[in-house]
């Protein structure tokens, strides 16, 4: 898996500060810092697409199957991230805010939406950006009358049918032209969850890449997609069962005008 030379480690601390400086936006705080590398590429809207589960080792191993996000790794970056958590809810509270978990104090959806943190989505749309979020019912209404375009997904489904849902939104909040856009995939997570081997993980794992082809070519090059794991996974061969936590985190821009988008379905 080829990784571009770096200077310093990365984090999922440093998605907020990214998305923000793009967006021209400044964090009230931050513990992150913005990824320079991207710097130069001319982009001016951000498309965030988190992937539950996702660890840097389990990509490793995806990546020879999953053509649209190997295309989108190898035309932009692929980091190692730093994960600040093993779960779901502190880890998106920080890839949202720049902030460590101790310094948001967000571990449950109740914790959400009682938080006074402002995330990137809350500041971008109170900057005038017109801003969108697609995710599970609970995590969208946190943002209710707070932002523009609001999405939930019922948490019920089975995975297949949450991410086709996530993916089906996601274009349709895209069609809008929103400036900053947050989307949450979950069939890797639930098809762990549920017991299920590595064969049904790869096939969650390429239902999700169709999907980003989709998303990616529905996006001009003036999108920046950062596309970021909350966590490793839980159980499994790429199971961790200590820190430090890694995952995949992309770097790259749409492709609404790439050779290859034509025709996808």
């Amino acid at each position: 898996m080829a990784a571009p030379t770096v200077t310093r480690p990365f984090s999922q601390l440093d998605v907020a500060p990214t998305a923000a400086r793009i967006l021209g936006l400044n964090l009230p705080q931050s513990d992150g810092r913005p990824i320079n590398l991207v710097e130069g590429w001319g982009c001016r809207n951000v498309a965030l697409i988190i992937i539950d589960s996702l660890g840097y080792d389990l990509f490793g191993w995806l990546m020879p199957r999953l053509e649209n996000l190997s295309t989108l790794a190898r035309d932009g970056l692929l980091l190692r991230a730093e994960a600040v958590s093993s779960h779901t809810t502190p880890a998106i509270a920080t890839i949202l805010s720049g902030l460590l978990p101790e310094h948001h104090g967000i571990f449950n959806k109740a914790g959400a939406k009682e938080s006074s943190i402002l995330s990137i989505p809350e500041i971008a749309s109170a900057s005038g950006l017109r801003t969108a979020v697609v995710m599970e019912q609970n995590g969208a209404e946190v943002y209710r009358g707070l932002i523009e375009i609001i999405a939930g997904i019922p948490d019920d489904l089975c995975p297949e049918d949450f991410d086709r849902e996530a993916c089906r939104m996601t274009l349709e909040a895209l069609s809008s032209s929103p400036r900053l856009l947050v989307s949450y995939f979950i069939g890797i997570d639930k098809t762990v969850h549920a017991g299920q081997g590595l064969e049904k993980i790869g096939e969650a794992a390429l239902h999700i890449d169709q999907c980003m082809g989709r998303i990616a070519c529905a996006a001009d090059e003036e999108t920046l997609f950062i596309i970021c794991g909350d966590h490793p996974v839980h159980a499994g061969k790429f199971k961790r069962s200590k820190g430090p936590y890694s995952v995949a985190l992309i770097l790259a821009k749409g492709r609404a005008q790439k050779k290859g988008c034509h025709g996808l379905r």
